[in-house]
């Protein structure tokens, strides 16, 4: 399985379980441009708005959400990010703040999801956080648009339970979750956890590993298809560039 572009973590979650049709209508879907921003000034305060601890010292005060909102706005590129990473931040803080969420740094390894071309992922982030007294170790969906359905949260989760669970014995109990936050026209987006305790089956580890290698066969065919494309149309606009060039360049030479 070469890949000729990776997927976004978010985005093969979500086509992975779907049925082999369905895979290549979502795969299709996809566009080869970047989106407009990203989530990574909110991923780089979850720290701080979940209260996470440094180190072995007592429990740090909850920080300002001030503090939280100037950070994001000195990260943000541009004013759409600032504002979208904004409103995920400001709903994780009321969640945080509303159940007294505290927790500690836990660095977990990704996991192997393709050994033979060393894709791996990560649907965790390196913490362990206090939900209602269940530790928990959460993983955050902040898109709007092609968040993580059922079956791309059953993935997610199912990942992270044969990476943590399975793998590290001292955390086989621990609750999973995904979190995902509502969508507003205005104001701060609630958040909302799924807990893997909740879903009815997770994926055995062979039968995920199966499911990527079938997602990014049919996307690299996508891919392929989209090159060649590309190709086809840059040779029939060299080739129109010629034939309006020819007869310029035979009247030149006539005249001279």
């Amino acid at each position: 399985m070469k890949t000729s572009r990776l997927l976004h973590d978010l985005d093969l979650a979500r086509i992975a379980l779907l049925t082999t049709a369905e895979k290549r209508v979502e795969l299709s879907k996809l566009k080869a441009s970047w989106p407009p921003y990203g989530y990574k000034p909110f991923r780089m305060t979850i720290l701080d708005t979940l209260n996470i601890e440094a180190g072995p010292l007592a429990p740090l005060p909850q920080t300002k959400w001030a503090a939280i909102e100037c950070a994001i706005r000195l990260w943000g590129t541009s004013p759409e990010e600032i504002a979208a990473n904004l409103r995920v931040a400001e709903g994780l803080y009321h969640f945080a703040c509303g159940l007294d969420v505290a927790g500690k740094r836990q660095e977990f390894y990704p996991l192997v999801l393709s050994p033979t071309e060393k894709l791996s992922a990560s649907y965790w982030s390196p913490i362990v956080i206090s939900v209602d007294k269940r530790p928990v170790v959460p993983f955050f969906d902040p898109r709007k648009s092609n968040k993580l359905s059922p079956l791309g949260r059953q993935f997610a989760l199912s990942a992270a339970h044969q990476r943590i669970r399975v793998l590290e014995h001292d955390f086989r109990d621990i609750e999973l979750a995904v979190f995902q936050f509502s969508n507003p026209k205005v104001g701060l987006r609630v958040a909302k956890p799924y807990f893997a305790s909740d879903i009815d089956r997770l994926v055995e580890y062979d039968e995920l590993l199966s499911k990527v290698q079938e997602t990014y066969a049919i996307w690299n065919e996508i891919f392929a298809e989209r090159e060649e494309k590309r190709r086809q149309e840059s040779r029939g606009s060299e080739g129109e560039e010629f034939r309006l060039i020819a007869p310029l360049e035979a009247r030149r030479r006539r005249r001279t």
